[in-house]
């Protein structure tokens, strides 16, 4: 596998598709009240589109401005934006060719008109889940708060959570946004094929480790949900890998589960677990590669290594044999759909990320290995861009054959 690679300056918050990079709302460089989304061609990093709030029409975006927070999108043409004003929030449909606007989804803000406890705040925040089929599905939370929700899930946080009020998944048409279905109690998180995978809070109590659902994304007809709590870690099209916290210890219901049923598939080793991921710097909202994968010991830590992989698509997991005496991990579930996989070497020189191939077990470097100090950002099937700690570090690299 290698990569040829090309430096663009960008935003906080993107999402990267093979057909556009969209960078989210960027304060206007002479309008200090508006704000700039802008489309680029990853192909070439020329920007394909730019807008700010008084391009789009009155009667799509009534009030309110685009954000510079929460989830975007781009899928089937369509590129999905983050807006809100002090009565709603939501998200603009915008075309990702043109950046022409199309329809807005608004959800009323929650006002009850007088504290909470402890003198907190009401609060609302809108997520894009992802789209299937003919639909886009997008989870709202009310709650009691000071601050935001970012930590929620994030075992390693010890905050006094949240104060929740109520949750609720909805469904709209992806080409007019009128709802299709409306889902009460249920959080939704992704979108895998077909299903929306999420959670089930209970009222009062925004907590970590929440049972875990899923419904038909086209219908919202539940599909199958958990008694016990647990955390999703990476997921893909077809797949689930469960892990309950960070810590050493195995959970009884940790493993792989199918996406669709919520069949365990798979346990895991406990001499080498694989951790919370914090996810991509900016999350996605639906599953992103081709699989999940993890690393067990066949014999001892400082051993043989077995690279597992459950690969969308096979119905059988694979095992790859990595050399000895590499201390791998699997820094992000990066599988890719001509059967690499991406992991991270803490013991060779010199260190960085690696693409394993699933075939033999080679291994290789898809990045210049040099920079140690630049982290995956976000990826597509034929891109991956990755930054330091400064903006203008950030590349932009093409698989090529």
């Amino acid at each position: 596998m290698k990569v040829v690679d090309q430096q663009y300056v960008f935003g906080d918050t993107l999402y990267l598709d093979d057909s556009l990079l969209l960078i989210q709302a960027r304060t206007h460089p002479d309008v200090d009240y508006l704000s700039l989304v802008t489309g680029i061609n990853p192909a070439t990093g020329k920007v394909k589109w730019e807008i700010d709030e008084e391009d789009v029409p009155p009667s799509i975006l009534k009030s309110g401005l685009f954000l510079n927070r929460g989830r975007l999108l781009v899928t089937d043409g369509t590129a999905y934006v983050p807006i809100g004003s002090s009565s709603s929030t939501g998200f603009v449909a915008l075309d990702a060719e043109t950046g022409e606007a199309r329809w807005s989804a608004q959800h009323p803000v929650w006002a009850p008109g007088h504290p909470g406890p402890g003198g907190r705040g009401a609060q609302t925040v809108v997520d894009i889940v992802g789209a299937a089929g003919d639909v886009v599905v997008y989870a709202a939370h009310e709650y009691w708060s000071d601050g935001d929700l970012s930590a929620l899930n994030d075992p390693d946080v010890d905050i006094k959570p949240n104060i929740l009020h109520r949750v609720e998944t909805v469904a709209v048409d992806a080409e007019t946004g009128k709802e299709h279905w409306r889902k009460s109690g249920f959080l939704g998180r992704y979108v895998t094929r077909n299903h929306v995978i999420g959670t089930m809070p209970a009222k009062e109590e925004a907590r970590h480790n929440e049972p875990l659902a899923a419904v038909v994304a086209t219908t919202g007809a539940e599909a199958w949900k958990t008694t016990w709590k647990s955390n999703i870690t990476d997921l893909s099209k077809d797949w689930l890998l469960v892990r309950k916290s960070n810590s050493g210890d195995i959970g009884p219901h940790d493993g792989v589960y199918e996406a669709a049923t919520g069949r365990r598939v798979a346990e895991l080793d406990a001499d080498t677990p694989p951790g919370l991921s914090s996810g991509w710097a900016n999350e996605v909202p639906e599953a992103r590669g081709h699989g999940i994968a993890w690393i067990t010991t066949e014999k001892d830590k400082d051993g043989p290594r077995t690279l597992h992989v459950a690969k969308d698509g096979e119905t059988t997991l694979r095992k790859v044999a990595l050399p000895p005496n590499d201390r791998l991990e699997i820094g992000y579930p990066m599988v890719t759909e001509d059967d690499y996989v991406m992991v991270q070497s803490a013991a060779i020189d010199p260190i960085g990320q690696q693409f394993t191939d699933l075939k033999d077990g080679d291994l290789g470097f898809p990045v210049d290995a040099t920079e140690d100090d630049r982290e995956p950002i976000t990826y597509s099937d034929d891109y991956l861009i990755t930054g330091g700690s400064q903006v203008d570090e950030t590349i932009l690299y093409k698989r090529v054959p």
